[in-house]
């Protein structure tokens, strides 16, 4: 066999990523790497994890970058082979190569064995697990026995059997995918054969089955990705199919599955399905389509929830493609009219001159769906009339948005006292630092921001806004006045980082307000100590820290001997607490 590379532990660790890699260190010296093998250039083996049964880890090595080339493991995880199992099996590689026991690949050891053998060893296999005997169903594409029509209740209860042993777990559905992968397989050696009809029987039955099923199991997208490899190989069957049943048959199954996507909500399955539809249909196979489309319309309720608009939108913008150059306008306008095709409507009747049109339309809408209308009646030259009807719908509306837009508008005009205006209003509905900040710059460039900022600080502190206020000052670098603000907050600021802000504002007092760091510091590290636990602790030693120094430099050994003194006796039985003191020689 070829000198396999030994990747460094950097090159492991730049693979695996750092959380993997310090776990799948700790697995490695526990010694959880069980059977390592290497087969040509791949290294295989089990790993001990966090379930009774092992995972099975493999990593291929590239000879000729000298590094790592993929990798994948059973575990929920480990799809690419980057998780601690795999980062295990790598440093078992670096450190330990000798206990790599070097197998022959697999179709060689195969093929030198006799039939007898084959079949013991195949005995012996399903014994060992005993869910492997339903694979013996399956046709071996090519094969003799796979020349006759393909048995589609084979594939149904091959299907039926992964979803019976999926269990609910986090992470099942990964099993179930990758072994549902392995079904399409079967699918895709039938295509390569031209046998299209068996191809397609395989790839619906399985885009049915999951269907079926979804919902019932936690999906982390990984059943929705072999739907959509199903679409995929729906669509090459429909591209080779010549026979018009069939190819009618071919484009059902897929629109049925682009409707389930529909009802369900949109989660991106069968996205790809009116593309195919479209790119690979006659004439009178996209109107055929299109009826069904209509039909499926028909059944989605007239009302304005979000569910019905969008089921609406949906299927009218599948009807638009469907006739993409052969809709006139009267029919585009009618289909984005009943569809809720609201952008696209605005769009065609700007372009063909109907303005009062296009406004009535957008003064119809919802304020949510008011700036991409707005939008493309900038986009059309419309800027002026945009802005109107948004400052319209904005005096009465309490959606931020609105007033935003309009400011960026004004910006974009270098209109900046109207942007400034719009701000100042925006800073009110809903105080923060980034408002503040932004005011700040416009007031500025005005020359208006000395006048400006006297008032808005006045403003908040006649509101108790002592958050924002000390805010203010700690990122305008006035640590006396965040100390005073500070002081005034009566309850916990959560909204401006509750703790966060006394420990900032504590770190700015260091050098000018030792006395008043101290002052916030202690009763930090005294709260986190009475909250217990080794983590609370560990920080706590961290605020300590910096109060010893802080009363070294004032020349006050003493009143820092007192405290850690008066701590360390109060908390006598916390010898957690007692180890990070120590750590930290306090």
């Amino acid at each position: 066999m070829p000198e396999l590379p030994q990747p460094t532990e950097t090159d492991i660790r730049r693979w695996c990523g750092e959380k993997s890699f310090a776990r799948g260190q700790r697995y490695f010296k526990e010694a959880r790497i069980l059977n390592p093998r290497r087969q040509g250039t791949t290294l295989k083996a089990r790993c001990l994890g966090s379930q009774p049964q092992p995972y099975y880890v493999e990593i291929t090595l590239d000879l000729n970058t000298k590094g790592i080339s993929s990798g994948d493991c059973s575990c929920p995880i480990g799809a690419g082979g980057y998780c601690k199992h795999a980062a295990a099996l790598l440093l078992a590689w670096r450190h330990n190569p000798q206990a790599f026991l070097q197998i022959e690949a697999l179709e060689s050891a195969l093929k030198g064995r006799s039939q007898a053998e084959l079949i013991a060893l195949i005995c012996r296999m399903i014994k060992r697990h005993p869910d492997l005997e339903t694979l013996l169903e399956l046709p071996i594409v090519g094969s003799a026995a796979a020349q006759s029509p393909l048995d589609t209740d084979v594939i149904r209860r091959q299907v039926d059997n992964v979803f019976q042993g999926i269990g609910y777990d986090w992470g099942a559905s990964y099993g179930a995918a990758a072994e549902l992968e392995e079904l399409l397989e079967i699918g895709q050696d039938y295509a390569q054969r031209k046998d299209w009809r068996s191809a397609m029987t395989v790839y619906q039955i399985v885009a049915e089955k999951i269907l079926a099923a979804y919902g019932m199991f936690e999906d982390e997208g990984e059943l929705a990705d072999v739907v959509n490899l199903c679409v995929s190989g729906m669509g090459e069957c429909l591209e080779a199919a010549s026979d018009p049943v069939q190819r009618e048959a071919i484009l059902r199954s897929l629109f049925d599955i682009y409707c389930w996507d529909v009802d369900y909500g949109g989660i991106g399955i069968g996205d790809e399905v009116p593309f195919i539809i479209v790119e690979q249909s006659s004439i009178e196979e996209t109107q055929q389509v299109a009826r069904w489309v209509q039909q499926a319309l028909q059944a989605v309720p007239g009302d304005d929830s979000f569910s019905a608009s969008f089921q609406r939108r949906v299927y009218g913008g599948f009807l638009l493609d469907l006739g993409q150059d052969r809709l006139d306008d009267e029919a585009f306008l009618r289909i984005c009219r009943e569809t809720d095709r609201w952008d696209d409507l605005v769009d065609r009747l700007l372009a063909l001159g109907r303005v009062e049109e296009a406004v009535e339309v957008t003064q119809q809408v919802s304020d949510y769906k008011l700036i991409s209308l707005a939008n493309i009646l900038v986009t059309h030259g419309q800027a002026g009339l945009a802005e109107t009807l948004v400052r319209e719908r904005a005096q009465s509306s309490r959606d931020d948005r609105l007033p935003s837009w309009l400011k960026q508008r004004a910006l974009e005009r270098g209109d900046l006292e109207q942007a400034l205006a719009l701000t100042e209003g925006l800073f009110w509905k809903s105080p923060s630092l980034a408002g503040y900040q932004e005011l700040r710059e416009l007031a500025g460039s005005l020359g208006q921001w000395g006048e400006l900022r006297s008032a808005v600080l006045a403003r908040l502190a006649d509101a108790g806004q002592y958050g924002l206020l000390t805010a203010i000052h700690l990122e305008e670098g006035q640590v006396a006045q965040a100390l005073e603000t500070l002081a005034q907050i009566r309850r916990p600021s959560w909204h401006w980082g509750g703790e966060s802000l006394r420990l900032q504002v504590a770190r700015a007092a260091e050098e000018e307000y030792p006395q008043e760091a101290i002052r916030l510091y202690v009763p930090m590290a005294e709260k986190l100590i009475a909250a217990r636990g080794r983590g609370n602790y560990a920080e706590a030693t961290t605020y300590l820290v910096r109060v010893r120094s802080l009363y070294h430099r004032l020349g006050e050994p003493v009143a820092w001997q007192t405290l850690i003194r008066g701590i360390r006796e109060s908390n006598p039985r916390l010898r957690a607490l007692k180890d990070e003191l120590n750590k930290a020689g306090l």
